[in-house]
């Protein structure tokens, strides 16, 4: 597993920097960053106390910035009392959206977003029919002056377009064009820090990060867990089935094709609920598939909807393991929610009166409801 259980008492002496575009500015009371999944942009929000800046950096400062770059840092150094950014984490490094300032309560808020940030501002109309989706990721970075780590691609991308002509024709946001090419790639698209990643989407998800909860006992009148909340819930319209139909119109070879996953099922009857009707029909049309492509856009769809049958969150001390990639294991509930999840957002929080805390947002469809491959 990622983390260590059991969870050892210890005295914990967390601490956080924060630099506006590479420079340590003073005087924040919190601060939120929250890690999402992929194709979404990572947020943060940053609190700071007037009475807390210095006079170098006071609210008439803040109050005059056209553009800045916030990076958070946070962890647990070894000289809680002397310590610099590079014994912490950087949890996000991204553009100021906007400035709040309450005179009143006398606090400046800063909300921005990752450098996904840059791709989901800027529109683009370019075809790139040329080129192969990882060079696109590159040549797209490079134009913002980010990293590139890609795993390269060798179809081009005028293939995609010949089978989606209508949706490519128009002006869309390079994000949008990534995360497309991404999703007929079988790629996951993500930024972090200063660099874009467009690699294959994991079959080997490795060590679990665990969440282990205990009941009370006979000789123990307290629950133990690992976490200071925690609440599941399950959608039984997912769970009654659900059958996934794509339908294509293959031109070039003047066939139509339609893919059903896992197999054909009838619609539910109107105004009927369980234990009426029979599993739920989800419907989609893709031209210029063929058969076998059809079949796996089916597999695909039919795995997003399931996924999220099974949900559950939870807070908790933070750490600076947990991360969006991982899948998360909890067990000891002793129910059917003891199972594997994947994440939909890690939140972590610090501030100087609460300390150091984190939430966690997952779902997963359940293993007992999957259809074998």
């Amino acid at each position: 597993m990622q983390n260590t259980l059991p969870v050892v008492p210890a005295v914990r002496a967390p601490r956080g920097i924060v630099q506006i575009s590479g420079e340590q500015v003073r005087g924040w009371e919190s601060w939120t960053v929250s890690r999402n999944t992929y194709y979404q942009a990572d947020t943060f929000r940053v609190k700071f106390a007037e009475s807390l800046l210095t006079p170098e950096r006071d609210a008439a400062w803040f109050s005059a910035l056209t553009e800045g770059f916030v990076e958070v840092f946070g962890g647990f150094p070894l000289d809680p009392e002397n310590y610099t950014e590079t014994e912490l984490d950087s949890l996000i490094y991204g553009r100021i959206d906007d400035i709040e300032y309450d005179p009143a309560r006398r606090t400046i808020e800063l909300i921005g977003r990752d450098l996904t940030a840059v791709f989901i501002d800027a529109k683009t109309s370019l075809q790139f029919q040329n080129l192969t989706s990882s060079q696109i990721a590159i040549k797209l970075a490079e134009s913002h002056g980010l990293t590139a780590d890609v795993t390269p691609t060798k179809e081009l991308v005028g293939t995609y377009y010949a089978r989606d002509h209508a949706r490519m024709v128009e002006e869309r946001s390079e994000w949008d064009l990534l995360t497309y090419l991404a999703s007929n790639e079988g790629y996951l698209c993500y930024v972090k820090g200063k660099t874009l990643y467009f690699h294959p989407r994991p079959t080997d998800q490795g060590d679990p990060y665990v969440i282990r909860w205990e009941p009370p006992t006979d000789d123990r009148a307290a629950r133990q867990a690992n976490v200071q909340e925690m609440e599941f819930s399950r959608s039984l319209t997912v769970a009654k089935g659900v059958s996934v139909v794509v339908r294509s119109w293959n031109a070039k070879q003047k066939q139509g094709f339609t893919a059903y996953y896992p197999s054909k099922g009838k619609t539910i009857q109107a105004g009927k609920a369980v234990p009426f009707g029979g599993v739920q029909v989800y419907s989609f049309v893709f031209p210029g598939l063929t058969q076998d492509q059809a079949t796996q856009k089916a597999i695909e769809l039919h795995r997003e909807i399931t996924s999220h049958e099974m949900k559950f969150w939870a807070r908790m001390p933070a750490d600076n393991i947990l991360d969006p990639t991982m899948m998360i294991q909890v067990e000891g509930t002793g129910t059917k929610f003891d199972q594997a999840y994947y994440p939909v957002s890690v939140t972590r929080q610090m501030s100087l009166s609460t300390g150091y805390s984190m939430r966690v947002e997952a779902k997963n469809s359940n293993p007992e409801t999957v259809p074998s491959p």
